[in-house]
């Protein structure tokens, strides 16, 4: 059996490789712009982009860090400018971009942009040789084998992992993935001896509630409550460790839980609705995205169910991704952990099905899921003209911003300038900074000067930056900042009363109030310096 084990290994770690490179495939097609010179510099040096703008925001807090300003960011006092904020993002996921940073400052100029496109990628790699090499007895070579497939194909996993965002998720699905192996283990009557799969269990999932309060939460209580029904008790051993490490936490960073004031919960509502994240999916995605889930979950269920021995486990499993599913219906961003039960339930299925034609036909109604779930993907990304961030032109702009000084911009562009020009940023892609994007958007939307230059003095700004991109028709970024204050949009109909709002008198660049003078221009974008009395 061992002269098969190494081109077995092999075969994987070529197949790991392929993966990898599709979903750097992916990111190409989709964010054309990621891997290019940045053209800033002199000379220019190749230089990895983010798509998304909470990855600006994820690098600025480990940026904080390496300049000495906090080894744990429980107050971002650079985001929501002058208030600051308390940020729902914690400190696990900042120390995995700081485990990839050192080595990389060896060999680049930019090793934090590296290390943030490279982190969630290297976290794939470590969840897929934990199932290949841990040697459970639930999960047999072909499991293994099938959780490599599952995790290179599904297009929400590799967004969340091979494609190279730096945001917390990977984290998240790699330690849901182990915690979940981990309870196959700890609940079978013959390993009830191995108490460290209790302890093992507890700390990982308390890892994973400190790495976010919100998803792995409610996974935590729905496995704490099915225990204590299913099997009418919850094991001390893993109470205690996950309490431990909680406590751990909280004695580290506190409690990350924001309460918006009252006065800005109807506005947090209406920017939630503007984040895709935050959206529901059309029940055609939905399908499509849970490529085996609701279509065949009632016939693997009742195979699992059939099997002789320890089934509680496999039932859990099969209510969590049911639940996870019905959530992700209404919020996208819990597809990926639903996708991470359905990838187990397949695994599961086709190791332990009752016959072996019926693990056949899910496998290969799984393939198609897979092949038309890609395909509709790839559609939909090759549809997508403009980049997720204009990075390349944030960083240009930011040169230009050589003074101290809060800066004014469009909310999912401030990030950006914030990593970028080292400067406060009023509103950002943080909920916890409702207030400085209820602000930006009431600058944007105002039709007289004293109402902006008030807005303007309030947040101690220097530096205002609007988008300009005349390739759209209508009044898109406007209406997004209109879309958060509860305004109707501008369209066509209503455009005289559109030009004399702020946002179109700095991107046409006519009648321009004196007290701002025009920095920077870009192919898309504008910068100001705010000087008041001028």
């Amino acid at each position: 059996m061992n002269r098969f084990r190494r081109p077995i290994l092999a075969a994987l770690a070529i197949l790991g490789l392929v993966v990898l490179g599709y979903g750097l495939w992916l990111r190409g097609i989709s964010a054309r712009e990621w891997l290019q010179p940045d053209t800033t510099q002199n000379p220019a040096v190749l230089r990895p982009w983010a798509v998304e703008a909470d990855c600006y925001s994820q690098l600025a807090r480990v940026q904080r860090i390496l300049a000495r300003k906090g080894l744990i960011q429980n107050h971002f006092t650079v985001e929501n400018w002058p208030e600051g904020l308390t940020p729902s993002t914690t400190a696990p996921f900042d120390y995995v971009i700081l485990a990839l940073y050192e080595p990389l400052r060896l060999v680049t100029r930019y090793p934090l942009d590296w290390a943030g496109a490279l982190v969630s990628p290297a976290l794939w790699v470590g969840m897929v040789g934990f199932w290949i090499f841990f040697r459970s007895r639930e999960f047999n070579a072909m499991g293994r084998f099938l959780f490599l497939i599952g995790s290179a194909a599904l297009p929400a996993l590799i967004w969340g992992t091979a494609f190279g965002r730096p945001r917390h998720q990977s984290l998240i699905l790699v330690l849901m993935a182990v915690a979940l192996t981990a309870e196959y283990e700890r609940w079978h009557a013959e390993l009830t001896p191995k108490r460290v799969w209790h302890t093992v269990a507890g700390v990982v999932w308390g890892l994973a509630c400190w790495t976010s309060l919100y998803e792995p939460v409610l996974v935590v209580i729905l496995l704490v409550v099915f225990n204590l029904i299913a099997r009418r008790r919850e094991n001390p051993r893993f109470l205690a460790s996950f309490g431990v490490t909680m406590l751990v936490a909280w004695l580290v960073e506190g409690v990350h839980v924001f309460n918006p004031p009252p006065e800005y919960r109807e506005a947090l509502g209406r920017w939630l609705a503007t984040v895709a994240e935050w959206q529901g999916l059309d029940f055609a995605v939905f399908i499509r995205q849970m490529t085996l889930g609701f279509v065949v979950l009632p016939f693997v269920a009742w195979g699992l169910m059939r099997r002789v021995g320890e089934r509680r486990t496999d039932l859990f499993l099969i209510l969590l991704t049911a639940v996870l599913g019905v959530l992700a219906a209404y919020q996208r961003r819990w597809i990926y952990y639903a996708n991470l039960g359905e990838l187990f339930l397949l695994v599961r299925f086709c190791q332990d099905g009752p016959v072996r034609w019926s693990r056949a036909v899910v496998a290969g109604i799984f393939a198609m899921g897979l092949a038309v779930a890609n395909r509709a993907y790839i559609e939909v990304v090759m549809q997508q003209n403009p980049a997720n961030q204009p990075s390349i032109e944030l960083a240009r702009i930011s040169r230009s911003i050589d003074e101290p000084g809060g800066i004014m911009a469009p909310w999912w562009l401030s990030p950006g300038l914030l990593y970028f020009s080292g400067q406060p940023i009023v509103s950002g892609s943080s909920h916890c900074g409702i207030s400085g994007i209820v602000d930006s958007a009431a600058f944007y939307s105002a039709s007289s000067w004293p109402e902006a230059e008030a807005l303007l003095l309030k947040r101690q700004v220097r530096w205002v930056a609007v988008w300009d991109d005349r390739a759209y028709e209508g009044y898109p970024g406007l209406n997004v900042e209109r879309e958060i204050l509860g305004l109707p949009d501008y369209t066509e109909d209503s455009k005289d009363e559109a030009e004399t709002t702020i946002w179109e008198i700095l991107a046409d660049g006519r009648n321009v109030p004196g007290a701002l003078r025009l920095r920077a221009v870009t192919q898309k974008m504008k910068l100001y310096e705010f000087e008041p009395g001028g």
